[in-house]
């Protein structure tokens, strides 16, 4: 038997090579999009296409609202990248899941800051890392950010992206939720004197309150307008919490304390004697009080279904409205006329992204829509 020893050498080779780069990688932690971007280095053309692409998407006008599902796939033929404008608040933590097997595509997302209403930072603020396919950000400063996803483009693969966000912090009082909230933040207080720094949460007396974070209970004592209260730090640097109104206190000052710990219960000392048990909860930082709300509201999570995506469409109306979101409540960019024929770059609700001529994006409802075959 022949032995082409040169097919093994280049194959010992490969294998070595692979090795080494996954050994590199374990310490240098590459994003997801350097890792596609490797597949593309020794094809100069392509490599040129995708930046472009890449450029064009980041600087379109989309936007998105959360929480969303979002079904698209990858082609080995062309490349899809999709990027939306989104709102975040301060206490959020954005979630970006796919339901793409880690070791059958490599996902990419980037997550830019706005500078101002239309400069996007140059660099990403966050990435995901190499062999994850999803994404964890928590959000420091309420605004607008642009994502920017796309998958490697080397097989066909119909797939979804799920977006929305979660408060960093549990919620304060066990068992209740959003609508238990009844005054927020800012609320005129004392005749006008001073504003909420802080929202309330309304329960039955004696339901228990919970630390949202773990930390060290830096006060627990009966003192002044919050009566029975509850100061909890978080970390060295970090927040502090605050509990007020308490109908009786269960944990003591310099205690560590567990997320979910029962740390009292709900009353109403202090200066709501008189009123509806409630919670007074408030976040302070080096700054002074900051609004809680994001922090702890709890959000609607994205239901996902089986759907694909045809690629190639044509518009099927004398007019085809294109607008910057999917709803008709987002604003219109242009229309379209009857058998312009459009690139299906993902769908949303009865919404489709779609691309026209390379570089003008918008969604298009599916009725408007149908398969150019």
């Amino acid at each position: 038997m022949k032995i082409n020893f040169k097919i093994i050498l280049v194959s010992l080779c490969f294998a070595s090579c692979k090795q080494v780069q996954n050994l590199s990688d374990k310490f240098t932690k590459p994003s997801g999009k350097q890792v596609i971007e490797r597949n593309y280095k020794d094809d100069d053309a392509f490599l040129e296409k995708y930046e472009v692409v890449y450029e064009q998407a980041k600087n379109n006008n989309l936007e998105l609202a959360l929480p969303n599902v979002i079904y698209t796939k990858s082609d080995s033929l062309d490349l899809s990248i999709l990027s939306y404008k989104v709102f975040l608040e301060k206490g959020e933590l954005l979630k970006i899941e796919t339901n793409i097997k880690t070791d059958s595509l490599q996902f990419a997302v980037d997550v830019y800051s706005f500078l101002n209403d239309t400069l996007i930072s140059k660099r990403p603020i966050v990435s995901n890392e190499a062999n994850l396919n999803h994404l964890n950000f928590e959000v420091f400063k309420t605004g607008y950010y642009k994502i920017v996803m796309f998958p490697e483009s080397n097989k066909k693969v119909d797939f979804n992206i799920g977006i929305y966000t979660e408060p960093v912090f549990l919620f304060p009082v066990a068992g209740k939720g959003n609508k238990d909230i009844q005054s927020y933040w800012g609320a005129v207080r004392s005749g006008g004197k001073r504003k909420h720094e802080g929202i309330d949460i309304f329960a039955k007396r004696g339901t228990p309150v919970i630390a949202s974070v773990d930390g060290f209970i830096a006060t627990a004592k009966n003192s002044g307008l919050g009566g029975k209260q509850i100061w909890l730090k978080s970390g060295v640097f970090g927040k502090t919490l605050y509990y007020a109104h308490l109908d009786s206190i269960k944990t003591r000052s310099g205690t560590y304390v567990k997320v979910g710990d029962t740390l009292g219960f709900v009353g109403n000392t202090g200066n709501a004697k008189g009123a509806s048990p409630h919670l007074h909860f408030g976040i302070y930082n080096s700054s002074g009080a900051i609004n809680p709300l994001a922090f702890v509201k709890k959000s609607d999570l994205p239901n996902s279904k089986e759907e694909k995506v045809f690629k190639n469409g044509i518009t099927k109306l004398a007019k085809n409205e294109l607008r910057i979101g999917s709803g008709v409540k987002y604003k219109k960019i242009e229309t379209f006329t009857e058998n312009t024929p459009i690139t299906i770059l993902g769908k949303i609700d009865n919404w489709f992204h779609v691309q026209y001529a390379d570089h003008v994006e918008g969604f298009m409802h599916e009725s408007l829509i149908e398969e150019n075959i």
